[in-house]
């Protein structure tokens, strides 16, 4: 596996010079970009919404896109019966993997890395992360390109039932929490998965919460104990992870 970790500097919100393309796969119509959406525009990415959550066929080739992101969603990574077109997205992630091209998972997409990759996803083994929840880097984490400049500590919202239970070989874990030992990886030089959702901000907390009423109350927490704290807390995430974009973006130059 290569380890090649050097990126062009890109922490100003200063659009690159020449534009790029990133296609992004959104599996349900409340799960979106969230709080990356404008910081993508500003720095000149075009994107391309597809999936079921916005009514696009999610398409057999990434074709001349820079870059893949694939979002969180309800089904597990190998759901293809009530998911149908997870296959292709499966594909789709191969062939970024091939191609050495840009990829971020977020939830279900780093599952779907994970899968693709020869790890393992299964249902959380102590309990599941739901809302704001604490993340922490792993010693690889310091020294990848992505995460080695966030805090060592940090907060982000979670929202999952199932986890990597086994990463990929030749994988790097970068993150971890205390009920979830695979939080981020990466896979080769230019692929990250994540379990925690950076992109999520207070208007998805919200929605998250009252779609997840009754399994927010079968485990121990209400609507209003998930959002409260995103009331101060997007400042703060909005500090910590669209820094971290930024560096992702500049993989596509």
């Amino acid at each position: 596996m290569s380890t090649n970790t050097t990126i062009p500097a890109a922490e100003s919100t200063q659009a690159f010079s020449t534009k790029r393309t990133v296609i992004i796969v959104q599996h349900e119509d409340d799960a979106g970009i969230g709080r990356f959406a404008a910081p993508l525009k500003e720095l000149g990415v075009a994107t391309t919404a597809v999936g079921p959550g916005v009514g696009v066929e999610v398409p057999a080739t990434l074709g001349d896109a820079d870059g893949l992101i694939v979002l969180g969603g309800s089904p597990g990574p190998n759901d293809d019966g009530s998911a149908p077109w997870l296959p292709r997205v499966r594909g789709l992630i191969q062939e970024a993997l091939d191609r050495e091209l840009p990829y971020l998972g977020i939830c279900l997409g780093g599952q779907l890395l994970a899968v693709v990759s020869g790890g393992t996803v299964g249902p959380v083994r102590i309990r599941p992360e739901l809302g704001l929840g604490r993340i922490r880097t792993t010693p690889a984490g310091e020294t990848d390109p992505l995460i080695g400049a966030l805090p060592r500590q940090t907060r982000s919202m979670q929202w999952h039932y199932e986890e990597v239970t086994r990463l990929p070989p030749n994988s790097v874990p970068l993150m971890a929490s205390d009920v979830c030992p695979n939080q981020a990886f990466r896979v080769g030089p230019r692929a990250w998965g994540l379990q925690f959702h950076p992109e999520a901000d207070a208007t998805s907390a919200k929605n998250w919460a009252a779609a997840d009423e009754a399994a927010l109350v079968r485990n121990g927490l209400t609507p209003e104990s998930v959002t409260a704290p995103f009331e101060t807390a997007d400042p703060e995430l909005d500090e910590t992870w669209i820094p971290m974009l930024r560096r992702w973006v500049s993989y596509l130059y």
